[in-house]
């Protein structure tokens, strides 16, 4: 005889256990840990003796997943506890918080760049605002698409969850393009742009800089309103603007070929934050 018992839709106390070893790179812990916190594990613990080097691992997850803190230590363990209610999420007040996020960090790039300032890691620091709610609200997303409870608490169709995931993604990698046009900027080398890779260049033109992201500002501004207000006859009035989208370079070098790169990027996914509004 086959016995059918309906499986406990509610979060609950869900374990989730990562075993450590002295070959994992902190970026491997941190993506073992994301992917339990994804999935909605309440508790992940970590197990193994960690080096000097692996315990930083303790720091990227405080800047960028939110409510996930250390509630227990030990020599050979640690347990990682989420200390926010799922259930509690407004997912429109997140995305509408990283449109502001983007937008402040925007104006700080224009301010350094009128300065003549080096922006320095500023940004990048700034940028673990956006990473941490895009967690969060992925988390959410996640959750919703495997429980039906509670996606009808959310208040949101299977549809919808779909089109905020792709709004989070766009919206995160817009920060990442912040972080790399605030680098054009850098003349030293800074702890960030070694880490991920970025260099210096002999000659920089911050004017150019400054005036595109001026441009490209104005118009993340008008989306983020359009977005909020769920306006659909003026975003497709603006996405349709995305064809005029040029850049005056001047003298064409390899700071201005960089720029306009992270530029044209910037705008590309600003409109597909746009794009997906028409699928809401």
């Amino acid at each position: 005889m086959l016995t059918i018992i309906p499986g406990d839709l509610k979060i609950g106390e869900k374990q989730f256990f990562i075993n450590i070893d002295k070959k994992m790179g902190v970026d491997e812990i941190y993506y073992q840990i994301l992917r339990g916190y994804s999935q909605g594990y309440s508790k992940i613990i970590l197990s193994g003796e960690l080096s000097d080097e692996q315990l930083d691992i303790l720091e990227m997850v405080t800047k960028r997943i939110v409510g996930l803190e250390v509630s227990e230590q030990k020599t050979n363990q640690i347990v990682l506890s989420e200390l926010i209610r799922i259930e509690e999420v407004d997912l429109d007040k997140i995305i509408n918080q990283m449109l502001s996020f983007i937008i402040i960090m925007g104006k700080d790039i224009l301010s350094y760049a009128k300065k003549g300032v080096d922006p320095g890691d500023r940004i990048l620091d700034k940028n673990s605002l956006i990473t941490r709610n895009h967690n969060l609200a992925y988390r959410a997303c996640n959750i919703a698409l495997k429980d039906s409870v509670y996606l009808s608490k959310i208040k949101k169709t299977t549809n919808e969850i779909l089109i905020i995931s792709r709004i989070l993604r766009h919206i995160d990698n817009i920060g990442i393009n912040l972080i790399a046009c605030s680098y054009l900027l850098n003349k030293e080398m800074t702890h960030g742009m070694k880490k991920f890779h970025y260099k210096t260049f002999e000659h920089t033109n911050r004017k150019f800089v400054y005036k595109n992201l001026k441009k490209w500002l104005l118009l993340f501004i008008q989306i983020k309103k359009l977005v909020r207000d769920k306006n659909y006859e003026k975003a497709a009035e603006l996405y349709m603007k995305r064809f005029d989208l040029s850049f005056e370079t001047g003298e064409f070098n390899e700071f201005t070929s960089a720029a306009v790169m992270i530029l044209d990027q910037l705008y590309r996914n600003s409109y597909l934050v746009l794009r997906e509004l028409f699928m809401l």
